[in-house]
């Protein structure tokens, strides 16, 4: 008998060990650390702790009440960065509303600001200072660069003009602006250029962004068809893709 149960647990601790090799792959790759999310609708990259959402006017009109609700329920979206600006003039029909209910609500809330590349940038950055009205605990300012120019002279002035948007902003606020972009821009227009900047990198297609050289980089943007009750619109899905300690010296 004694010698039967020595072969029974010889077996099963053989085939414990021939388990944990073949999904180790599973628990350690970038690729697998995704799931599905039946709220949201969406993947959600698991190794990262903090998620949030990006909106503007395209979103509609938000129901705030079942968005606060959806916080406390579920507890996954910590930060909401919301549309402010566009060019010289234009302000998002929208941002006040959503600017004063994402703090109400009890979220981490932040502003940017929609760069044009055909108007005058220092106009374009006082447009944001003066309507996106930051508070302590905000979530630093971003510029959302991601149009190239019309004209050849507008694109080889573009990164130059783009930094004098981001000084003037860190001149006021006192720290630097978060850039958002995809990897075209980024590769012509940033890299090289604007490497002091944070960088908040829009891609839905990779599993991981392991081979994406940016040492700056601490936003991912890895879908756009995200559900929030509350919005009617598809959303913005995000992750800070770093530690709550280090997420909180992004804010203000």
């Amino acid at each position: 008998m004694f010698k039967t149960l020595k072969h029974t647990w010889r077996y099963w601790y053989i085939c414990t060990i021939i388990g944990l090799i073949v999904m180790y792959p599973n628990f350690v790759s970038d690729g697998q650390g995704w799931e599905y999310d039946k709220e949201y609708g969406v993947e959600i990259p698991i190794k990262y702790q903090i998620h949030g959402i990006d909106i503007s006017r395209h979103n509609g009109l938000i129901d705030w009440k079942k968005i606060n609700d959806d916080r406390l329920e579920n507890n996954l979206i910590k930060f909401i960065i919301i549309k402010a600006t566009e060019g010289t003039d234009l302000v998002d029909a929208n941002f006040e509303t959503n600017w004063a209910s994402a703090k109400n609500a009890g979220f981490v809330r932040g502003a940017y600001h929609f760069y044009t590349p055909y108007t005058d940038p220092k106009l374009q950055a006082l447009n944001f200072i003066i309507n996106a009205k930051h508070e302590k605990g905000d979530f630093v300012p971003v510029l959302d660069f991601e149009k190239n120019g019309r004209t050849r002279a507008e694109r080889k002035a573009l990164s130059n003009n783009v930094k004098i948007w981001l000084e003037t902003v860190e001149k006021y606020l006192g720290v630097k602006p978060i850039i958002y972009t995809n990897k075209p821009i980024f590769r012509e227009y940033i890299k090289g250029k604007l490497d002091e900047y944070p960088i908040w990198i829009s891609d839905y297609s990779s599993e991981n962004l392991n081979n994406f050289d940016c040492k700056n980089l601490i936003l991912w943007q890895h879908s756009a068809t995200g559900k929030v009750p509350g919005i009617k619109a598809d959303v913005d899905f995000n992750v800070f893709m770093g530690t709550p300690h280090k997420f909180q010296k992004f804010l203000l």
